[in-house]
C-alpha cells in the first residue's frame, strides 16, 4: 500500500477532512498532493502528520522509502531555517558547507544564498550579504515568489541598518507590493513572513506612512493563522498603538486596546525592552488608564 492510501484511510477513519488534518501542519494542497499523487512531504511535516492521525513512521515508512527521494536538501534548507530562528549561527555556517550547491534547483539554490547572506550579517558583513541577496533574485525566474519578496524585504532591512532612507523605500516598496498574494507552506516560511511584515510597518510607521504601516499590522495579525505565534504580536500591537497617536483624530479605544494586548504579549514573550518602550510612550503622552475593548 502506497503511503498516500495510508494517510487517506487513517484521515477517513478519524473523520478528519484534509483541511482539518492540514491545520496548523502545511496546506491542505500538501496533503492533496500525498494521498492523490504520492508525492512526499518534509520528514517534518510527515512526523506531525502521523502524530495527528495516530500513525508511527513504521506504518508508511515502508513504502514512503520506495518513493523517489527528492527530500533531502529540502529537510535540510529547514533545518537551517530553523537554526535561523533559534539565533544559532555557529551550527548555521556549519551545515551550509553540507550542501552541494551545484545539485540544487534554482528556488532551493536562492533560498540558500539566502541563508548565506543572514549568516554574513550575522558577523556584520553586510556587503557580502547584498551580494549573496542579490546573487539569490538573479536565481529566481519569478520574483513575485515568497522567497523573491523575502529577499526584497531582507535588502531593505540591511540598507534602512545604514540610513540610506532611497533603497531601503525602494525595497521594501517592492516587497509590499507583494505581499498581499504571498502563499505561506510551512511554520518557517512564517517565520520570515511576520518578521519581515514586522520590520517594514515598523518602517512605515516611522516615515509616516501609517496607511501602509497598518495595512501590514492587519495582515501580519490576521492572516496565516494556522502558523500563529506569539513572536512579533507585541511589536505589532505597539505598532498599531504608536500609528493611532499620530493619527487625528486621536481613536482613543483603538490606542488602548492596542497598548493592552501589546503589553499582553510583550510580558507572555519575556519582552522586556518593548515594556520598557510601552511605559514610556505611556508616560510622554500622559496616558494613565486603559480599557481592554469589550
Amino acid at each position: 500500500m502506497l503511503l498516500g492510501n495510508v494517510i487517506q484511510d487513517q484521515r477517513k477513519k478519524l473523520n478528519l477532512s484534509q483541511s482539518e488534518l492540514a491545520n496548523g501542519i502545511c496546506t491542505q494542497a500538501i496533503i492533496s498532493k500525498m494521498e492523490n499523487q504520492n508525492i512526499s512531504p518534509s520528514i517534518n511535516i510527515l512526523i506531525s502528520i502521523c502524530q495527528k492521525l495516530h500513525l508511527t513512521l513504521d506504518n508508511v515508512f515502508s513504502e514512503f522509502s520506495s518513493l523517489p527521494s527528492s527530500n533531502l536538501i529540502s529537510d535540510k534548507l529547514q533545518s537551517m531555517d530553523q537554526t535561523v530562528q533559534d539565533k544559532n549561527t555557529e551550527n548555521l555556517t556549519k551545515m551550509i558547507k553540507t550542501i552541494k550547491e551545484d545539485t540544487l534547483p534554482s528556488s532551493e539554490k536562492a533560498h540558500l544564498h539566502f541563508l548565506i547572506a543572514l549568516y554574513s550579517e550575522s558577523i556584520q558583513n553586510n556587503d557580502d550579504a547584498v551580494f549573496q541577496l542579490n546573487y539569490s533574485l538573479e536565481l529566481l525566474q519569478n520574483r513575485k515568489t515568497f522567497w523573491g519578496t523575502i529577499i526584497y524585504a531582507e535588502l531593505g532591512y540591511i540598507y534602512s541598518s545604514k540610513d540610506q532612507v532611497d533603497k531601503t523605500n525602494y525595497y521594501y516598496d517592492l516587497a509590499y507590493s507583494n505581499i498581499e498574494n504571498l502563499i505561506i507552506n510551512s511554520s518557517n516560511e512564517f517565520y520570515y513572513y511576520r518578521l519581515m511584515i514586522t520590520r517594514i510597518s515598523s518602517w512605515y510607521m516611522e516615515h509616516q506612512n501609517l496607511d501602509r504601516s497598518n495595512d501590514l499590522i492587519e495582515i501580519g495579525l490576521h492572516k496565516f493563522h494556522q502558523y500563529f505565534t506569539g513572536e512579533f504580536t507585541d511589536v505589532l500591537y505597539f505598532n498599531a498603538a504608536k500609528n493611532s497617536l499620530n493619527s487625528t483624530p486621536i481613536d482613543y479605544n483603538r490606542l488602548s486596546h492596542a497598548l493592552t494586548t501589546a503589553i499582553a504579549f510583550a510580558d507572555y514573550n519575556n519582552n522586556q525592552p518593548l515594556l520598557d518602550k510601552i511605559k514610556k510612550l505611556m508616560s510622554d503622552n500622559n496616558i494613565n488608564e486603559l480599557k481592554i475593548k469589550p
